[in-house]
């Protein structure tokens, strides 16, 4: 069955119909997730309290512990890496676009540069105080239950939420080392990732990757889609998409674009920027700006 069209005024990559922030918090008691490798246009402010096992961030895996926070910055790949059915796993996360940051700082503070200067060493994960934690989760559940409110008190009532949060998270960021908690998961995999993350938008067939990386390629297919929960194909495609998102707000034409992100016609492009975005590209361009 195909998606549905979306107008580009209700388009929200958000869920609730959001396009500026939104806060969530859940606790699975048993699940068996497979959730792809994904980016979006906005920040994910992630805190981990216990049953997750890894978090996947580019090229790297982390190990979570219980109360750690995650940094993820627009358009950085990321998701969970599950190896077994998961227990009592409990997160809260928000999302939050500049825009939305930068009216949250009441003109103090530039958020972009400050969270681009902590991420810009590949770094992204920080231990936070318990009662920090509990802090976060105690606001996230409030800004949930009030964000799906529509009064003009609701939406007031959300900066009056968010604001101690984002202190909350700048103190524990601005406070304390980010943690060296990588994963050394198999050369193979990681080296292919840091390729196909450099080379997304070049011609990549999985027998030439197996070649070049001197691994079979039922290896590749089966090892590539446990850590990304993506196939190597879906992965360059979704990649090459998501590059566009953050390319049409600029001036090039749709057409260049669709080029530029590695695209040999511009029907194929319009093609999977649908199936991935749910809108088409000139429906997204209208709705960004």
């Amino acid at each position: 069955m195909g998606r549905s069209f979306v107008p580009a005024d209700q388009y929200s990559a958000m869920g609730n119909n959001r396009t500026d922030f939104e806060a969530n918090y859940h606790l699975t008691e048993h699940g068996d997730f497979v959730w792809g490798s994904h980016c979006h246009d906005f920040y994910e402010l992630y805190i981990h309290y216990q049953g997750g096992q890894y978090m996947g961030v580019n090229n790297d895996i982390y190990d979570m512990q219980p109360n750690e926070l995650f940094i993820i910055s627009p358009f950085v790949m990321h998701g969970l890496v599950v190896e077994q059915n998961l227990v009592n796993y409990e997160r809260a996360f928000l999302y939050i676009t500049s825009d939305a940051l930068k009216r949250a700082s009441c003109g103090q503070i530039d958020f972009d540069q400050f969270f681009q200067s902590v991420v810009s060493n590949g770094h992204c994960q920080f231990s936070i105080a318990s009662e920090d934690a509990e802090k976060c989760k105690a606001l996230m559940i409030r800004l949930q239950q009030n964000q799906q409110e529509e009064r003009v008190l609701s939406r007031f009532r959300d900066y009056s939420l968010l604001l101690p949060l984002l202190d909350v998270i700048c103190e524990t960021v601005e406070q304390n080392d980010p943690v060296e908690n990588t994963v050394l998961v198999n050369n193979p995999i990681r080296d292919i990732l840091v390729y196909i993350n450099e080379n997304f938008i070049q011609p990549i067939r999985v027998d030439e990757l197996a070649r070049r990386f001197g691994v079979s390629v039922s290896y590749l297919a089966h090892t590539f889609k446990k850590y990304t929960n993506r196939s190597v194909y879906d992965y360059v495609l979704y990649r090459r998409i998501m590059l566009a998102k953050k390319l049409i707000p600029g001036n090039d034409s749709l057409i260049a674009i669709s080029e530029q992100c590695g695209f040999d016609n511009y029907p194929n492009f319009l093609r999977h920027f649908y199936k991935y975005v749910g809108i088409s590209p000139s429906a997204y361009k209208k709705s960004v700006k």
